[in-house]
């Protein structure tokens, strides 16, 4: 049974709802919703990717799962559970790597004669292979015939191996039973602290970030962003959100990701890089649960449209190209935020005070200090009380209680 075609069902289904006026991609997010991160598989841990990302992560949203983690079958069995009797996997792509050597109509020659390899190399750019007789031998003694030409080892590597597409079907975390996976756990960040890293990042990174007027856009030859006021926004959310997908078009500056942004308002090439940024939006906003929902801007999006169904109509690979390019600018983004978030851990380590047994008693003791507090008369730890004790006998009076934030504050 052949594979499905993963990529035009994919678009089949996005023309379906841009053609309603929908956006698969974008959805309804409340003020301190905990983000759900991108898709993961459960078993490796690792995060999906390009047009795989995309479709679990829509796929996700639709079934209203609160798990991000995506497994196959035989994955779940690994984990010592099952999936659930009746339930659909979501279809997915896998991109193989076919040897050149594996491909019909290439011929290997050693010394002038026929041969076939033996034992798979375990690596790409080998120094030697074993051949079908069991001989080991230099595959720069190798020669590679194919449709005519002849090629080394090294070339045949980068000219005639392929990737082939197979389609996996992989399971929520939720469809299954008995994986022994700890629970996902997630706190709303009501301070909207990964988003800021993520703008604190790409101004370390050189992007300038400028407020004024009533239009947010990103300027590729100045490399800056120009924002209206925060004040001037209903929310601190739709604030960020926005500035996080006009952040998403700065990585296509050429120091970052080197997209191409010279396209004028209408033209096809604007409209494509207005549906990576919306993808990169996405895939931003289910990492910091900060949402890209502007309703003007979705006016404007509804302009060219049209010409998003027609490039995906066209083309079934058109919207993978731009959900690879938006998983590249979401990672490169979220990237400079954690680099952020780890310089900020840095530092309060190295701000973090020494403290001294005898510090730390004296800190307890200070924190049990009230107005008119007795020392000679109050239980306290007998550590403590000797350490306010060498403290009068040092300076001639009691430690002075320690004034916290909420009482500056007050």
């Amino acid at each position: 049974m052949a594979d499905r075609d993963i990529r035009k069902d994919v678009t089949d289904r996005i023309i379906a709802a841009l053609e309603q006026g929908t956006m698969p991609w974008r959805r309804s997010w409340k003020d301190g919703e905990p983000a759900l991160g991108l898709p993961s598989n459960a078993a490796t841990g690792r995060q999906y990717n390009g047009g795989n990302r995309m479709i679990l992560m829509v796929a996700g949203m639709d079934a209203g799962y609160q798990d991000n983690r995506w497994l196959t079958f035989k994955q779940a069995q690994s984990l010592g559970g099952s999936v659930n009797k009746g339930e659909k996997g979501i279809p997915i792509e896998y991109w193989e790597t076919l040897p050149f050597w594996k491909r019909r109509g290439v011929e290997l020659e050693y010394e002038g004669k026929p041969v076939k390899i033996g034992n798979p190399p375990k690596t790409n750019g080998p120094k030697s292979v074993t051949l079908g007789d069991g001989r080991e031998v230099e595959t720069k003694d190798i020669t590679v015939s194919f449709e005519g030409k002849r090629h080394t080892w090294r070339q045949a590597e980068q000219m005639l191996s392929t990737l082939i597409s197979k389609t996996h079907y992989v399971f929520n975390v939720e469809q299954c039973r008995d994986l022994g996976l700890e629970p996902v756990k997630r706190l709303p960040d009501p301070e909207y602290g990964k988003a800021r890293n993520i703008v604190q990042g790409m101004q370390d990174d050189g992007l300038r970030i400028n407020h004024g007027g009533n239009r947010a856009f990103y300027s590729p030859g100045r490399d800056s962003v120009t924002m209206p006021h925060q004040e001037q926004f209903e929310s601190q959310e739709k604030y960020l959100g926005i500035l996080l997908h006009e952040l998403g078009h700065a990585t296509g500056h050429p120091d970052r990701n080197n997209r191409n942004l010279g396209g004028m308002f209408g033209s096809p090439d604007y409209a494509r890089e207005e549906l990576v940024a919306e993808l990169t939006s996405a895939f931003v906003a289910v990492e910091t649960g900060v949402a890209f929902n502007d309703e003007g801007l979705l006016v404007e999006h509804a302009s060219y449209i049209g010409a998003w169904i027609e490039k995906l109509g066209e083309d079934k690979h058109e919207i993978f190209r731009a959900a690879n390019m938006a998983s590249k600018a979401a990672d490169y983004l979220i990237e400079r935020g954690r680099e952020v978030e780890q310089e900020k851990s840095q530092e309060k380590e190295q701000e973090a005070p020494q403290l001294s047994k005898e510090e730390r008693e004296l800190r307890e003791l200070q924190d049990q200090l009230q107005p008119g507090f007795d020392l000679e008369n109050s239980e306290v730890i007998p550590e403590a009380k000797a350490a306010a004790m060498k403290h009068r006998a040092l300076y001639g009076g009691d430690p002075a209680p320690r004034r916290h934030s909420s009482d500056l504050e007050r």
